[in-house]
């Protein structure tokens, strides 16, 4: 049998003989030189080992970040993602100086650059293997980067994140720039999770830096990110965003902020900004449009706070729901407590029930009178407020809550209804779940689970009980008041047409430099549904409307939340607990 030698055969033969022998060699001289036989030897033997690490062509293998996936009621629906797109390198070692001009000259005509620029980045950078030229090019510009046949130039495909979803849930995400590295929201906070570790393969070449054969023991895999499964919903997500955004609209405000929650695992299913951004755009976006505001931007919460330290009251036995409270027919002069108002309204002697459901400043002052400040500082405390919630995102406030030792008079009587403090709308929606579900503080949740790069389970992230704040039978009672406030009192425009709800109103003056600045107000309404069972909980919070449109909590926020619950509830198949002609029938 006769065989075919080819002539590329014979050179790749006496080549691999050649470093055969080289190599050969090179171990010789290392072990003479242990020896230490000569001095001589002992500096070839370093210019040969410098010479084969020169032969030496690392690739880089990029690995592939890791998703962000939100759910739907269906399946999961991807809200962050990596597509790979070509990149343009240049080694400028391999470029003399009578080819630069003509080489960046094509270079930039190709990739549509100025020829300056990429002539001056070559010179400086002379001395350097690798020099990024263009991220994120065209197909059709990388091919015609490969048609230029220049051996200087390559092209490498990078992993880009993209947002298919674009502006759903963007102040949650955040972003990652072009280089990888993440900017803000879950991209930053999630980073050590979804960074993936790139690989590397060795290859020998010669001279030119041609590749002869490939050193697989040097080489090393690409070890893709793990996947980030979200608690969020892209269906209420898309509710609640609509929602607020609308309402922000409305009434000119300056923004708002909104979260929906299950109130008996802390998961939340949805938390929005207005504005929003888009993470596929993040370099054209204003900064301050990035902010997550449900959990970096506290405000005063006004009355949506009273429910709280009336359920604390009552939790500590100093008085019940039925215990009258002197409401001074709206105007209270307390000592060394200012004076304090009801707006016209001309209350009198009521239960704390009406207090709540009625909205009743001087009746929460009287209230924190008879807490005393050591245990209304304890009471809020208690419930979370003055610190972070430990949601798993970047950039929270835990509010303000001033030392004990600073409160004074004006404290005793404020902070009952909602002034002299500051909380986070995550930090109100997890207080509102403790009424919903029997007196216990949960822990948000906006991640589920961590998968790898095959879908397997590397980590659960379970619901976790911070504290219990009520006794359930505390918990059913308050909730029975939020109740009446929506059928009687301040949140009648969130009464629902098929389900039983709860909740309250808040219009809270703006703090500013030299003491409430005039006309402007935070707009809130938090509730939830349904009432024997309620399985969500949603928050809005409008800041800075425009008062010649509508300032008051129950005008601007609870028809919203109705509207984002009703959708909601729909959505989860949540059995109505009563039939649409019983209700038309009740608004008559």
């Amino acid at each position: 049998m006769k065989w075919k030698i080819k002539r590329h055969d014979v050179v790749l033969a006496v080549l691999a003989a050649g470093l055969v022998g080289l190599a050969a060699r090179h171990g010789m001289m290392l072990r003479q030189c242990a020896l230490g036989q000569n001095d001589e030897d002992a500096r070839i033997a370093q210019q040969v080992v410098r010479a084969a690490r020169g032969r030496r062509i690392l690739l880089p293998i990029p690995a592939r970040p890791g998703d962000i996936y939100a759910r739907s009621r269906r399946s999961s629906v991807l809200l962050a993602g990596s597509r790979q797109r070509p990149s343009c390198f240049v080694d400028p070692k391999l470029i003399s100086n009578d080819e630069l001009g003509k080489i960046s000259t094509e270079l930039a005509e190709t990739l549509g650059l100025d020829p300056g620029w990429v002539f001056r980045e070559l010179t400086l950078k002379k001395d350097r293997r690798f020099v990024w030229i263009a991220r994120g090019i065209s197909p059709g510009q990388a091919q015609a980067v490969g048609a230029l046949k220049c051996r200087a130039v390559g092209i490498q495909y990078e992993w880009r994140r993209e947002y298919p979803n674009g502006p759903l849930a963007g102040t949650v995400l955040g972003y990652c720039r072009r280089d990888g590295q993440p900017g803000c929201g879950l991209e930053l906070k999630a980073h050590p999770l979804l960074a993936p570790t790139d690989g590397r393969r060795v290859i020998l070449g010669d001279a030119w830096r041609r590749p002869i054969w490939s050193d697989p023991e040097s080489s090393q895999k690409p070890r893709d990110g793990q996947t980030v499964c979200l608690t969020l919903d892209v269906v209420i997500q898309g509710y609640l965003q609509q929602a607020v955004a609308q309402a922000v609209e409305e009434y000119g405000a300056k923004w708002g902020t909104g979260v929906v929650v299950n109130p008996w695992t802390g998961a939340i299913l949805a938390m929005s900004s207005s504005p929003e951004f888009d993470p596929n755009a993040y370099s054209t976006t204003n900064p301050e449009d990035m902010l997550n505001r449900a959990i970096a931007c506290p405000y005063e919460p006004g009355s949506v706070f009273k429910p709280i330290i009336a359920a604390a009251a009552v939790q500590r036995g100093l008085m019940n729901y039925e215990t009258k409270i002197d409401c001074e027919n709206g105007v209270y002069h307390a000592l060394r407590g200012g004076r304090i108002s009801d707006h016209g309204h001309h209350y009198g002697l009521i239960s704390l029930a009406d207090v709540i459901v009625h909205s009743s400043n001087i009746g929460m002052a009287k209230v924190g009178e008879k807490m005393g400040n050591r245990k209304l500082h304890e009471a809020v405390s208690r419930w979370g407020f003055g610190e972070k919630s430990g949601i798993l995102l970047p950039g929270e406030s835990g509010g303000i809550v001033r030392d004990l030792e600073k409160w004074d008079g004006y404290s005793l009587r404020r902070v009952p209804f909602g002034q002299e403090i500051a909380v986070s709308s995550v930090q109100l929606a997890m207080a509102f779940s403790a009424f919903a579900n029997g007196g216990l503080l949960m822990q948000p949740r906006i991640i589920e689970q961590v998968t790898d790069a095959r879908g397997r389970v590397i980590e659960t992230y379970k619901p976790a009980i911070v504290r219990r704040v009520l006794s359930e039978n505390v918990a059913r009672q308050s909730l029975k008041v939020l109740g009446d406030v929506v059928r009687r009192g301040t949140g009648k425009k969130f009464m629902m047409d098929r389900w039983e709800s709860w909740g309250k109103t808040g219009t809270a003056q703006i703090p500013g430099p030299q003491g409430y600045i005039d006309g402007a107000y935070v707009a809130s309404f938090i509730g939830g549904a349904p009432m024997e069972h309620p399985a969500v909980v949603c928050l809005i919070s409008i800041y800075f409307p425009d008062r010649s449109k509508g300032y008051y909590g129950g005008t601007v926020a609870a028809p919203r939340v109705k509207e984002v619950l009703e959708k909601t509830l729909t959505y989860l198949h949540i059995p109505p607990e009563r039939p649409q002609e019983t209700f038309a029938a009740m608004s008559r």
